[in-house]
Formats: structure tokens, C-alpha cells, sequence
């Protein structure tokens, strides 16, 4: 039997504390009494990887206001893969998929969550390992068919502070926790996957300069959100991510405004 498509009638966020109720087809209501907004808000402040030549900071500039033109409005200066936002497959690869390529229905998706913040608090080069997502599923049960994995490493704490997020060193390197190759494959091979998320600016450990788990997890046609906030304030099993990514033809990611529902 076909399930009835979901249509939002009426929401209201308000972090953790609001009902969400979404009608069906058939007439029924569904209540979600947590609603949690995962996405960092955009501004000129926001950290990012620099990388000369390529990357940059985002920047607004008035372009009319009320009082001059009636109507206000700005322009944004922005790269696709800046603030909490979406690799597509295609960030990667030439016949990958870009992202208003990806199926809808990979977008709404159970939500796991595996923290490794207490390692994390003393080696930022930790990574999400195979044993940790075993660990998780020895105390939740299998990963759910076509779920969303996220690394809470707790770096969110420093999106205040732009050098403190990067954690740059004297030659360059960068130093924050990710996913470990390891993990990227176990996860496209052996478990039925639809994305992957951290907390920090990049799928990969910060100090893997050549994007293996990038390349690893992109190469299998899924996507990858970066910058997710607030992970700390979502149960590690049992939630429902909104992934809502941009349309853009032929983009290779772009900003996301990702909510937790459960």
C-alpha cells in the first residue's frame, strides 16, 4: 500500500520547543513536538577553507532600501560551498550528479548522529571511525534504510571564532575532525546511506589536504552537508532531517537551510 504524500500545512520553528503539525492526504495529523534549525546563519563573519584564488568571504551590499526605492533589497557575493551548505556529486566529479540532480526523496531522511566531541576536545585531528558507527549501532540497532549520518564533534561552539574554527598551524595545515575514509566506504558499501553531515568545514579531517573522503563518499552518486549546527540539542537516533538545498542548474552544492524533526 502506497503511503499518502506528506504536505506541510502550517509551521512554526522555534529551537526545540515548538509543534510542527504536517496533514496527509488521508486526512491525518502528524505532530512533531521538537523542530530544530541545524543551520548557522550566513554573514560576513562566517569561517570558511581558504584557498587563494578560489575562495572567498561572503558579502552583502544594500542595492535599494524602503526609504530611497520603496522596496529593499540586497546582492550577495557568494561561493557554492560556504556556510551550511551541500556538496552535490559533481564538487568532484565531471559526470557526477549536480545538485538540482538529486532525488528529492534523498533530501527527508532519518537522522543518526555519532558524537565523537569528547575525543575531539583533545585531538582535533580525530575522525569518525567503522568502530564508532558500529558502536553506535550496537546501542540504537542498525542504520536506518536511506539515513543521513552526522559527526557532532562539538566545533560548533567556535563559529564565533573564525581562526579558532579553521585551527590553521604554522605551515598551513588545518586541524579539525571529519569522517575517515574508512568510514565514507564502509558506509556507501555496507550500510544503505544517504548523506553525510559534520559540524566542521569539511567531510574530510581538516589536515587531509587531498579531500580522499570527499572523494570516497561523492564517487558513490550521495551528498555531503558541512557546517551543520546545533547537533548537541538532537537525540542521536529517532530524528527526521529536512535537507533544503538550493535548485540551481548544473550547481555543484550551495546553502542549505537544514531543520531536525522528531
Amino acid at each position: 500500500m502506497r503511503r499518502p504524500l506528506l504536505k506541510l500545512s502550517a509551521a512554526a520553528a522555534v529551537l526545540g520547543t515548538c509543534t510542527l503539525a504536517i496533514w496527509t492526504a488521508a486526512g491525518a495529523v502528524h505532530r512533531f513536538a521538537h523542530v530544530v534549525d541545524l543551520t548557522h546563519t550566513l554573514s560576513e563573519d562566517t569561517p570558511y577553507i581558504p584557498i587563494p584564488g578560489i575562495t572567498f568571504p561572503f558579502k552583502k551590499t544594500t542595492i535599494a532600501t524602503i526609504s530611497r526605492d520603496g522596496v529593499a533589497a540586497n546582492r550577495w557575493e557568494i561561493h557554492e560551498h560556504l556556510g551550511t551548505q551541500i556538496d552535490a556529486p559533481s564538487h568532484f566529479f565531471d559526470q557526477g550528479l549536480s545538485l538540482e540532480q538529486l532525488p528529492v526523496a534523498s533530501l527527508v531522511v532519518p537522522l543518526v548522529i555519532i558524537d565523537v566531541s569528547t575525543r575531539a576536545s583533545s585531538n582535533a585531528d580525530t575522525s569518525v571511525t567503522v568502530a564508532d558507527i558500529e558502536a553506535w549501532e550496537r546501542r540504537h540497532g542498525r542504520l536506518p534504510a536511506q539515513a543521513a549520518v552526522f559527526m557532532m564533534s562539538g566545533w560548533d561552539v567556535r563559529i564565533g571564532d573564525a581562526n579558532a574554527f579553521v585551527n590553521h598551524d604554522a605551515s598551513g595545515a588545518l586541524h579539525f575532525p571529519g569522517f575517515s575514509v574508512e568510514a565514507a566506504i564502509f558506509l556507501a558499501q555496507s550500510r544503505n546511506v544517504a548523506g553525510l553531515g559534520v559540524d566542521t568545514l569539511s567531510l574530510d579531517p581538516g589536515r587531509d589536504s587531498t579531500y580522499a573522503t570527499h572523494k570516497a563518499w561523492l564517487a558513490t552518486g550521495k551528498w555531503g552537508v558541512e557546517l551543520v549546527a546545533n547537533l548537541s540539542t538532537v537525540p542521536p537516533s529517532g530524528a527526521t532531517v529536512f535537507v533544503g538545498a538550493t535548485k540551481v542548474n548544473g550547481a555543484t552544492g550551495g546553502p542549505v537551510r537544514l531543520i531536525a524533526v522528531w
